[in-house]
């Protein structure tokens, strides 16, 4: 045979079996509906004995390729009955599924990964399907948990595009660790540190771990909340578990790809109710020179606004006329822009999915933004029918540039923007720098930065890479016997640049800092699995280990006054300090658990772990961790009435741990100093804290019980839970004689106590034909409370605003975090104490003025469907906590608040007694009487922080099936979305109640953050 012979025989064969797997292969399409005759949604179809399948959309319409006309179609959904239908040839086939009352197992993902029915658990796991992030988006995805999940209390920062987030399950549990939840992906624990954040002095934040994930990838959130929910990580569960599962690739006839695409802009929401009848000057005089008008630059403690010519800062004389629009015109158009493409296929065999997405965050701030780049890879496979590998990898590029000072006024561009004297049009100081590129001065305090020499001269940025890995094996033994390995890191490089430029007023000789880190943590697990059905029992019992070991190396180089001005490297520095930062830490651990279940409706899960600690003392390094839990499922034990289609009960304790000691903690550490002498090292104590051989993680107990009830046909839900917590051997530093030549020593004494209730209600109030309408409301209350700190210390500090006269606190027996400061002072009779001197109030003894945590939280979502339209928003709020507000401290001294208005002629007339206890009256200048006060009487200042706001609204249309019938798209759809739409409810004067400019333990403390941001836009998904 020729070699044209043969291509022309290989051609006719290839041809021919084309036409025999197009013959073979056929499309069924039809539509599924419930039994009450409406279209029912997200059904699972699929080929039986493969994974080639879809589900129905939003109308109940599906449309399938099947490999042959033999073929048996399964249909499945959760609350029904599945169904089996031969094909027979057939193209459409119509069904109509019946609810299953007994079949509401519903399956949600717990610790280790491991599925397991929601009836089966003694203790509350709350899943979230990733579906509700991928529309109205948040950069940071712990803030779109805010108001979803009973107990759970998400905060954001006032801090920008990248910024971290608070997440604190069922309160507090340390004194001073950070209360925030581990976060597990694929099975993998992922670091949430934060990078950085502003304090008393000002700095800005950096984000947290969180700013790596991008919703498109999700396919679910778990939240373990109790200590037996968490159990299984031991040393790392004391402040609650939230599980993360990524998408992974369906069986599917050919390359399914999804296009999902957010726009958003954002403005602020300007919360400042200034007062605009008085201008910059002072003693109610306007300036009358440049030199004045500089030094009067953010008091508005001037004449009436009349419109006459004033001379400004700039020597140039403007209207003395009032400027509302300054928020306005200093603040941008933030925008952010995200875009995602993912590629998903496979077989019975393997499959794959692949997504790219970029997000691209404009900051309402000028010159200041984020931006995200994520590549996220899994890939699956049955390698022998006893073999089956399972991969996510994930690779993120993460760069933020000029993230924005918060708190203090140097370098912040919010402090000045928005405490800039009423006549001053904030345009007239762009762009903030003179012909030699120095800071132009607009105020008399060098340290209050020209807001725009801030944003375009001052400058920061970080680059992050990350990669998230994940890879398992598994082997089943037999049908009840498997095996399972799995390997996981984390691990990113973070690079960091901060400069003071050349010609900064309180610097001009300028200075910079970077740093450059790396970070990894490893894990490697083993698992034994067991399950099988005994008689009247099933039974469900793993045991493994794992070893983690993570590490954290930090380089960083500063210093100040460039050589060269203008030129920012370090080798330019006139003066560098170096140094160098390493940790490494291991935990080696084994665990086992058993889930053990009778006749589907009594079920019992033990849990046992035991870690081993690098960082304890080698004498005593092992703690043990138990968890039982019991559930009862009433409704299939006994006969119910008609109207109870499901009822449950569940009881459990636990012990976890957390805040393990830091690396090199129970021991002394050396620095390097100076220059040596004789050529050998000089080294010193590193420390100022005694090192506690004896030191351990704290340990927490918790139990709790609750109720689970689904009535009228499953229309109506309830799910309550009442929960306690003790945190014991809590580390706390305890001061020491100074005698010792230590400051303090680090002690187990803490204890911590949390009690707490949550329920979560959801319905169908109305299902009718093409209408349907879901709800569900969640409420919680939390008591978080110090029960003790150390002995003979009965109060631990936390930190304070800028004012220097508002702070937050541990006082025992008192609220987690209260805020201190001080009123006026009283005497017996409750008369006033004045300042005979000044006319101006004196301070009382430092007092408990509130708390900076909300016991309170409730969040209430509604979802209405009308044929192929569909709104859904989300109202949260939470209560009982209280801000300290040091921009309205900052108002009050520089003369724009509003009750500043009062006296302004007249003056204040004050009365009660002296600092000798006589009687006192007076009349005092308003300008001293409200600066007076603005620094020292702190409870002017302390406000009732509750809010009610529309947190989330989608809009959305889904184009008919019919429309795009001949057409490459399998779905479309087009949303109008908004986040953080409206206040509807607040006491807090000028500020954001939920605005703090940091995530930690001192949460009640606002100053100068970033406004709030108002964002809406458009939301296209596309499937094709």
């Amino acid at each position: 045979m020729n070699k044209c012979s043969f291509k022309y025989t290989l051609f006719t064969l290839l041809l021919l079996c084309c036409f025999q797997i197009a013959w073979a292969q056929q499309t069924v399409k039809g539509k599924v509906l419930d039994d009450s005759q409406q279209p029912l949604p997200g059904v699972n179809v699929l080929v039986k004995g493969s994974t080639v399948g879809t589900a129905t959309d939003v109308e109940g319409n599906y449309s399938l390729q099947i490999p042959d006309g033999n073929s048996t179609l399964v249909f499945s959904a959760i609350g029904f009955i599945t169904e089996e239908i031969a094909v027979n040839n057939q193209t459409t086939i119509n069904l109509t599924l019946v609810s299953d009352i007994k079949s509401l197992n519903e399956v949600v993902v717990t610790a280790l990964g491991i599925e397991r029915e929601t009836k089966t658990l003694g203790y509350a796991v709350t899943e979230v399907k990733g579906a509700n992030f991928t529309q109205a988006r948040e950069t940071n995805l712990g803030n779109a948990l805010s108001g979803r999940i009973a107990g759970v209390n998400a905060s954001p920062s006032a801090t920008g595009p990248g910024g971290s987030s608070r997440i604190v399950i069922r309160g507090n549990t340390s004194l001073s660790g950070t209360n925030q939840p581990l976060y597990v992906i694929n099975g993998i624990p992922i670091d949430n540190s934060n990078q950085g954040q502003a304090g008393e002095w000002g700095g800005f934040d950096r984000g947290d771990g969180l700013n790596s994930l991008n919703p498109d990838d999700i396919e679910s959130i778990s939240v373990l909340k109790g200590g037996t929910a968490a159990a299984l990580y031991g040393s790392r569960a004391a402040s609650g578990v939230i599980l993360i599962t990524t998408k992974s690739g369906k069986g599917q006839q050919g390359i399914g790809v999804e296009f999902n695409s957010t726009y958003t802009m954002e403005r602020p929401i300007n919360l400042f109710d200034w007062q605009y009848e008085y201008g910059s000057g002072t003693r109610g005089a306007k300036p009358i020179s440049q030199e004045e008008a500089i030094s009067y630059g953010l008091l508005s403690w001037g004449d009436r606004l009349d419109g006459s010519p004033v001379t400004q800062f700039d020597g140039v004389a403007r209207p003395y006329s009032a400027q509302k629009n300054n928020l306005k015109n200093f603040y941008d158009n933030g925008s952010s822009f995200t875009n995602t493409v993912a590629v998903a296929g496979g077989n019975e065999v393997a499959n794959f999915r692949f997504s790219a997405s970029n997000l691209e965050n404009q900051s309402m701030i000028p010159n200041s933004s984020f931006n995200r780049k994520t590549f996220n890879l899994s890939a699956n496979a049955n390698l022998s029918k006893k073999v089956i590998f399972e991969s996510n990898v994930q690779y993120n590029i993460e760069k933020g540039k000029n993230r924005t000072f918060l708190s203090d006024s140097p370098k912040n561009p919010n402090y000045s923007a928005q405490l800039l004297a009423t006549n001053i049009d904030i345009r007239s100081l762009n762009p903030g720098y003179d012909e030699r590129g120095y800071e132009e001065l607009f105020n008399s305090n060098v340290y209050a930065t020209n807001p725009y020499f801030a944003v375009n001269k001052v400058t920061n940025e970080d680059d992050r890479r990350r990669l998230l890995g994940s890879f398992s094996l598994r082997y089943n033994i037999t049908d009840f016997l498997y095996v399972r390995g799995r390997l996981g890191t984390d691990y990113f490089t973070l690079d960091g640049t901060d400069i003071e430029p050349t010609g900064i007023a309180y610097r001009t000789v300028g200075g910079m800092n970077t740093f450059q880190q790396k970070f990894f943590e490893n894990n490697a697990e083993v698992i034994v699995g067991f399950t099988k059905d005994v008689s009247d029992f099933s039974i469900n019992v793993i045991a493994g280990g794992n070893m983690m070991k993570r590490q954290s190396q930090r380089l960083n180089a500063s210093g100040n006054e460039f050589s060269v001005p203008f030129s920012y490297f370090l080798s330019n520095l006139k003066n560098r300090s170096f140094s160098n930062e390493f940790r490494e830490n291991a935990i080696n651990s084994v665990f086992a658990s058993a889930d053990i279940g009778y006749r589907g409706w009594l079920y019992l899960n033990l849990t046992g772990r035991q870690d081993w600690f690098s960082t304890l003392s080698l004498n005593d390094n092992s703690i043990f961790y138990p968890s039982a839990g019991v559930s009862f499922v009433f409704s299939e034990a006994f006969g119910m009435p008609a109207w109870l289609n499901f009822g449950k009960v569940r009881a459990s304790w636990a012990q976890v741990g957390g805040g393990y000691p830091d690396p090199y903690g129970l021991t002394l550490p050396y620095s390097l100093t100076g220059q040596g002498h004789l050529g050998q090292p000089l080294m010193n104590i590193a420390t100022s804290t005694i090192p506690n051989p004896n030191l351990k993680p704290l340990l927490n107990t918790s139990s709790e019980i609750g109720v689970e009830l689904k009535t009228l046909n499953n229309r109506l839900g309830v799910d309550l839970a009442l929960y306690k917590r003790l945190t014991t051997d809590d580390p706390v530093l305890a001061s020491t004689s100074q005698s010792s030549g230590y400051n303090n020593v680090l002690l187990n004494v803490g204890e911590v106590s949390n009690k707490g209730i949550e329920l979560l209600l959801t319905g169908t109030p109305v299902k009718t034909a093409g209408f349907n309408w879901d709800v569900s409301y969640n409420v919680s209350y939390n008591k978080n409370e110090v029960v003790s700190i150390a002995p003979g210390l009965k109060t631990l500090y936390l930190g304070q605003a800028r004012t220097q006269n508002g702070f937050v606190y541990h006082d025992e027996g008192q609220p987690f975090g209260v805020i201190k400061g001080y009123e006026m002072k009283r005497d017996a009779n409750g008369n006033i104490v004045y300042n005979e001197a000044t006319g101006v109030p004196v301070q009382s003894e430092l007092k408990i003025l509130g708390q900076g945590v909300h016991p309170w939280a409730m969040g209430i979502t509604n979802t209405f469907t009308y044929k192929n339209f569909n709104l859904n928003f989300l109202i949260d709020g939470k209560f009982g906590g209280d801000l300290y507000s040091a921009t309205n401290a900052y108002a009050y001294n520089s003369g724009l608040h509003k009750n500043t208005l009062d006296g302004r002629e007249a003056g204040i007339p004050v009365s009660g007694v002296d600092t000798k206890g006589e009687p006192y009256s007076a009349t005092v200048s308003a300008q001293d009487y409200y600066r007076g006060i603005a620094f020292r009487i702190t409870d002017e200042f302390v406000y009732d922080a509750s809010f009610i706001k529309l947190r989330q609204v989608v809009f959305g249309y889904s184009v008919p099936k019919s429309l795009i019938a001949n057409t490459p798209f399998q779905s479309a759809s087009l949303s109008f979305v908004a986040r953080n739409l409206l206040i509807l409810y607040k006491n807090v004067p000028n500020a954001d109640p939920e605005s703090n400019y940091n995530s930690s333990n001192a949460q009640g403390l606002e100053m100068f953050g970033v406004p709030t941001a108002r964002s809406y836009g458009l939301n296209l998904m596309i499937k094709f």
